[in-house]
């Protein structure tokens, strides 16, 4: 006899706004913008690995430091409203990183990401996984880069990372009322 009552095992929905990890894979987002990033189109495509490889020993040994220091001179009154403290600013200013923060690719390297400051944030570490876990990593699962593919990439223009009024901005309305129940639910 079947039991009514007996819990199956449902496809998890997680929170994507009753979307699944399909729709996700496909750049179909139940939001507009995360922890402040516009979703953009781009074109996302892996260079060849010993360019890979230069970009990166690259930045590891001269853009971030670069970088980092460029930032502690010109942007500080910003890097203190995003918790950085004088004792990070020393590092930054010695061209090293800050414990609990990440200089994020915006374009990835292995898109095709370049270098250029201007392709550049500094971002809590929380933020910037966020990014790639529930926006780019999806995307490119099962994909082959070599070729290229569309994907929605997360866009700033900004160097510094600003925490936004609102974690995500939703497209419609549905969305809106969803979130905010959620958000109900969760205070409870």
């Amino acid at each position: 006899m079947d039991d009514k009552f007996v819990h199956a095992k449902r496809a998890s929905r997680g929170n994507s706004g009753g979307l699944f990890l399909s729709d996700f894979r496909n750049g179909r987002f139940p939001f507009t913008s995360i922890n402040g990033f516009k979703l953009i189109d781009v074109e996302y495509k892996t260079p060849p690995k010993d360019i890979r490889h230069e970009r990166r020993d690259t930045f590891n040994k001269e853009t971030r430091p670069a970088f980092l220091k460029h930032l502690a001179a010109t942007k500080e009154k910003e890097l203190r409203a995003i918790g950085i403290d004088d004792f990070g600013l020393e590092l930054m200013r010695n061209g090293k990183s800050v414990p609990g923060y990440n200089v994020h690719h915006k374009l990835p390297i292995a898109g095709g990401g370049k270098n250029e400051f201007g392709n550049l944030i500094i971002m809590p570490i929380g933020p910037h996984d966020e990014l790639h876990h529930r926006v780019i990593d999806p995307q490119l699962k099962n994909k082959v880069l070599e070729n290229g593919v569309k994907i929605k990439l997360p866009w700033t223009d900004e160097t510094v990372w600003s925490r936004p009024a609102q974690k995500y901005e939703y497209a419609n309305a549905a969305s809106v009322v969803k979130k905010a129940l959620m958000n109900k639910q969760s205070v409870r």
